[in-house]
C-alpha cells in the first residue's frame, strides 16, 4: 500500500501549488500513455474517479451523474472501491480548486484513479497508480490502462473482461453501493468577504499570467490581453508574474495580494464560492475573479456577483467595481 496519505498531506500542506496547476492537470491527462498493466492494488485498495465530459455536453449537469452511477454499478462488481467521485472542469476551476480538491483526495488515501471520459461518441477509460510524491497525483510519466467503446457499456465490458483475468488481490469486500459525488469543496479556509479591501491602494498586487513564465517575454493573446487590461483598469501598484509562481514566492518577493479566478457553471462557482443569494443562476460558463491576501488567505469577492461569459469581460467588470468601491477613478 502506498504511504499516499501521509506523504501527499505533508507535501500540500509544505508546498504551494504553481500558478498553473489546473492547467498542469490537463496537460498531465494529456501525456498520460496508454499501457496494459492495471494498477496491482486495483481490487485492494480505495480508487478515486474522475469523469470528464467532452465540450458539446458539458453544461449538462445530469449527464456525469448518469455516467457515473452506470459505472459505479459496474466497479462494485468487480470489487473495486471508488470511494470519491468527481467532475473534471470542476477539478480545473481554478488553482484554488485543484489545490482543495486535491487535498481533500490526499486525506482519503487514494492508490489509483480511473477517468471515465465521453469524447467524440467514444467512452475511455483510464486506469493509472497515483504518484504520492505529485500533488496532482498524476504523473505526466505515468502510464495506465486504457480502453474504450462506442457505448458506455462496451467499455465497461472491455474493463471488466481485463479485471477478471488479471488475478489481482481482492480486498475489497464492503463497498458502497451508490457513488459518493465531490462536487463541493472548502477552497477557502480563511475569511470570506463580499466587498473590497481598500489596503489594495498600498499593496502590491501579483497577477499571475496565462501562460509566459517571464513577464517581460509575452506572445500569447490572452498574456496580451490581460496585460492590456491592467494597464487601463487597475490604479494601484501591481506586476504580472510567470505562470508557475508559486504564493511561496509571491510573499517572498513583497506581494501582498494575488488576482485570481475561477471558470465554471454559474451554478458550480455560486457554490464553490458560498454565495447564498445573487438571483437565478445564468446557463453556461462563467469566469469569476477575486483578491486573494497572501499572509492570510482572506479572500475578496466584490460587493456584486460579476460573473462574465469571457474572461476578459469578468475582469474589466471586476476591476471598475473595485475602482467604483473604492471611490477612485
Amino acid at each position: 500500500m502506498r504511504l499516499l496519505q501521509n506523504l501527499l498531506v505533508i507535501f500540500l500542506l509544505s508546498a504551494s501549488f504553481p500558478g498553473r496547476a489546473q492547467s498542469d492537470l490537463v496537460e498531465r491527462f494529456n501525456n498520460l500513455q496508454k499501457g496494459t498493466e492495471l494498477p496491482e492494488e486495483l481490487q485492494s485498495s480505495r480508487t478515486a474517479v474522475f469523469v470528464k465530459i467532452d465540450q458539446p455536453t458539458v453544461t449538462d449537469s445530469s449527464t456525469w451523474f448518469t455516467l457515473a452511477d452506470v459505472f459505479h454499478e459496474s466497479l462494485v462488481a468487480l470489487h473495486i472501491d471508488a470511494v470519491a467521485y468527481y467532475r473534471w472542469r470542476d477539478l480545473v476551476a481554478g488553482i484554488d480548486a485543484t489545490s482543495s480538491y486535491f487535498q481533500g483526495l490526499a486525506q482519503r488515501g487514494i492508490s489509483q484513479i480511473i477517468i471515465l471520459e465521453k469524447q467524440n461518441n467514444l467512452y475511455h477509460i483510464y486506469i493509472a497508480p497515483t504518484d504520492p510524491d505529485d500533488p496532482l497525483l498524476l504523473n505526466e510519466s505515468n502510464t495506465a490502462w486504457h480502453t474504450s467503446g462506442s457505448t458506455l457499456e462496451t467499455a465497461i465490458e472491455n474493463m471488466t473482461v481485463t479485471v477478471n483475468r488479471a488475478g489481482l488481490e481482492i480486498a475489497n469486500f464492503l463497498i458502497s453501493g451508490s457513488p459518493e459525488y465531490f462536487v463541493d469543496t472548502p477552497i477557502f479556509t480563511k475569511n470570506r468577504f463580499e466587498s473590497f479591501q481598500p489596503d489594495l491602494k498600498l499593496d502590491k498586487l501579483a497577477v499571475p499570467l496565462f501562460d509566459a513564465t517571464d513577464p517581460e517575454n509575452l506572445e500569447s493573446r490572452e498574456d496580451l490581453d490581460l496585460k492590456s487590461i491592467m494597464v487601463s483598469n487597475y490604479p494601484f501598484e501591481y506586476q504580472l508574474v510567470g505562470v508557475n509562481m508559486s504564493e511561496d514566492l509571491m510573499k517572498k518577493a513583497g506581494f501582498h495580494y494575488v488576482l485570481r479566478y475561477l471558470h465554471g457553471e454559474e451554478t458550480t462557482l455560486l457554490t464553490l464560492l458560498d454565495y447564498q443569494e445573487v438571483g437565478e443562476p445564468g446557463p453556461g460558463f462563467r469566469f469569476k475573479y477575486y483578491f486573494k491576501h497572501l499572509i492570510t488567505g482572506d479572500i475578496y469577492l466584490g460587493d456584486n456577483w460579476d460573473g462574465r461569459a469571457s474572461w476578459q469581460e469578468a475582469l474589466q467588470v471586476h476591476l471598475q467595481q473595485m475602482k467604483r468601491s473604492l471611490k477612485v477613478e
